[in-house]
This record gives C-alpha cells, structure tokens and sequence, in this order.
C-alpha cells in the first residue's frame, strides 16, 4: 500500500451489475464465461507465481485456477442477485492497487425507490448517518455530487455481536433521470449498502461506493446522450428499476 494517505483516493474500481438470472440459465452461463474470462485475466499471473512455489512435499497439486475463481464468484454473485426483490440490483466491484485487481468480488446491494418525500433529507435516516446500534463510533458522512443529482455516503465502524470488527458503508442519491427514449423525466431515490471486514478494504471502500455512484448517475443520463443503460418508471409505492 502507498505510504500516501491521499493515494487511497485515487485508486480506480472495476464495477460491474450482475445479471438478473438464475444460475443454469442460458443467460447465467454466458455472463459466468465472461467472469471466468475476467478472473483469468485478472489472476493467472499472481497464481502462476503461488504454484511456482506450492511446496512438493504437500502431498497434493496447488488447488486453485483462475477458471475456477472466476466460475465461484459468478455462482456466488447470482445466488445473491436472485434473493434481492424486483427493485433492487447487486453491483460488484474490484479495486486495482498498484495496477493490480484486490478484493474482488466486492458486492454492493443497490435499491431504486420512488421518492416517498420531495424533501430528500429523510434519506439521512435511510443510510444511518446519525449511527445505527452496532456502530462503534459516530459515523463519516460525506457528500456526493453527480451531474444529475446529490447524496450522501456514510462510512462507520462497527462491533458485532461476538465482538468482531468490520465498517458498513450506506449511500443515498436524489437523482433527476431527465427524458429519454420517448420516456418522461423522472425522479428516484438510490440507496446503497456493503459490508467489509478486512482492514484494508475498509481504507478503500468508501471512495469505490463513490464512484459507483457516479456511475449509477452516468448510466442513468450518459454524458454522451447515447441511451440510458439504467432506465426508471415512476412508482406510487416500493420502488421500480
């Protein structure tokens, strides 16, 4: 890790949505050749030097491939992705240190919510930012801007119960999608939510929500009024994507 605090916040994420499928779906299996692909891009150099130096008196063959991390982290994504309700997507992320892919998956639950107030503030509430009752300090809260609207990240660290560490990270945007396709101009609230556990991605994790949620904002009205790639319909109750 650089010795730079301010290099954390310059380190770019790799993110992805993962499909809204079944495993065994023919759908799953392409995305999942795409994850392997991915993986086998990402970790056949590291794992190449790993096997290199696998002991030969361990009395059996270095058990990893790059195949095979990226086929477990396609089915373990989709099996997430399939528990969440119609309005809510799961978004995965890797961070690159050094030019090198680390932590990944990371997965990010993201819900799009028709407003339930034209005062966005109640949105504080939604993400904890005044502290939940396993944070373990008071919460950072950030502000976010995107060219089609504000919100906010709230990063903390908690205690569970047994008494282990990990920091949660929640988010929320007021966007204002503006017309496209035929389709009116529309107004959604986006709330987003991780959990990590490891003390190195938590110095990471909140500038990766960050740019997701630039992200978001950008597929939602791309800069370069080509479609939108995320598209809203209005929605008196719940929430719709």
């Amino acid at each position: 890790m650089s010795d730079d605090p301010q290099e954390l916040t310059r380190q770019p994420w790799h993110w992805e949505w993962v499909p809204a499928v079944r495993p065994g779906e023919p759908a799953a299996e392409v995305w999942t050749e795409h994850m392997v692909a991915l993986f086998e891009e990402w970790t056949s150099e590291g794992l190449a030097a790993v096997r290199a130096v696998w002991p030969a008196d361990a009395g059996t063959d270095f058990p990893f491939t790059s195949d095979m991390l990226g086929r477990d982290a396609a089915k373990w994504l989709l099996e997430r992705a399939a528990r969440l309700p119609e309005w809510a997507r799961l978004a995965w992320g890797a961070v690159f240190v050094d030019g090198r892919p680390r932590w990944a998956p990371v997965p990010v639950v993201v819900e799009f919510c028709a407003p339930v107030a034209e005062d966005p503030n109640y949105l504080m509430e939604a993400v904890g930012a005044r502290g939940t009752e396993d944070d373990a300090r008071e919460p950072v809260v950030d502000y976010v801007t995107t060219p089609i609207g504000d919100g906010l990240r709230v990063f903390a660290l908690c205690r569970g119960a047994e008494g282990a560490g990990f920091a949660r990270v929640h988010a929320a945007l007021r966007l204002d999608v503006p017309p496209s396709g035929g389709a009116p101009s529309v107004s959604t609230d986006v709330l987003l939510a991780t959990f990590v556990f490891e003390m190195g991605l938590m110095a990471l994790i909140g500038v990766g929500v960050e740019q997701l949620m630039q992200q978001i904002a950008d597929e939602c009205a791309p800069a370069d009024a080509s479609s939108a790639r995320l598209g809203f319909v209005a929605a008196t109750e719940g929430a719709q994507a």
